[in-house]
């Protein structure tokens, strides 16, 4: 048997979809899908870094208090900006790499393959958390801090700038819609229980967002001082 990668069927119709990955021998449409989406992310976030160019320059400029002018601001900048985007792609597959060997340690039953085709998936749901947040970069530049899917702006309101902002800040339209693609794949495709399912999926998610927001944080911290 034959898995068709489909990654809009697997987002809208996941249970069904990802029934035949558990006995197929082979998959058809994963490499070029899985390029195209790393190359979108690609674009999109050259794009999204693009729109605040000019408040970087801005802020390169005043930071440099006489010492960067406009122009060398500006190519530095562009560079910074270029490459963003290859960053963007390389981080794309890298991710659904690691998350794939992260999980295999749990559902060993699945396979790293078969969790490495589930979490290409995850891609697109990034591609469209990238989309909506397009026109808010071109419409407030260095103004838009957090996704308009996520409850950043909320959790900032909450907390300031503390390390809780930056964790709650990190529940978006691209965790959850992850967090439901992966358990419907994962309950057709393993032996394990839905309540092993859901813990595991849950606590690793946890401890990437702790660590993703400790980082943020102490980044912040360092450049406050």
């Amino acid at each position: 048997m034959i898995h068709h990668v489909k990654f809009l069927r697997g987002l809208f119709d996941t249970k069904s979809h990802f029934s035949t990955l558990k006995e197929s021998e082979a998959t058809k449409g994963l490499a070029w899908r899985l390029i195209v989406s790393a190359l979108l992310v690609g674009v999109l976030t050259f794009l999204s870094q693009w729109f605040i160019r000019e408040d970087l320059i801005q802020t390169f400029v005043a930071e440099g208090a006489g010492m960067i002018g406009y122009d060398e601001a500006s190519m530095l900048v562009t560079v910074v900006t270029a490459l963003s985007g290859v960053f963007a792609i390389g981080m794309a597959i890298l991710a659904v790499l690691l998350l794939a060997l992260v999980f295999w340690i749990f559902y060993k039953d699945v396979g790293f393959k078969r969790l490495f085709i589930i979490f290409s998936y995850f891609l697109p749901i990034y591609i469209v958390t990238l989309l909506l947040d397009l026109p808010y970069y071109i419409t407030f530049g260095l103004e838009h801090q957090y996704s308009v899917t996520s409850f950043g702006y909320l959790a900032h309101l909450a907390f300031d700038e503390s390390f809780l902002s930056f964790f709650f800040g990190q529940f978006n339209l691209l965790i959850i819609g992850c967090f439901i693609v992966q358990v419907f794949a994962l309950k057709v495709n393993t032996a394990k229980s839905t309540r092993y399912i859901v813990l595991t999926t849950t606590l690793i998610y946890l401890v990437v967002m702790t660590l993703i927001a400790l980082y943020t944080y102490f980044s912040m911290m360092q450049g406050v001082q």
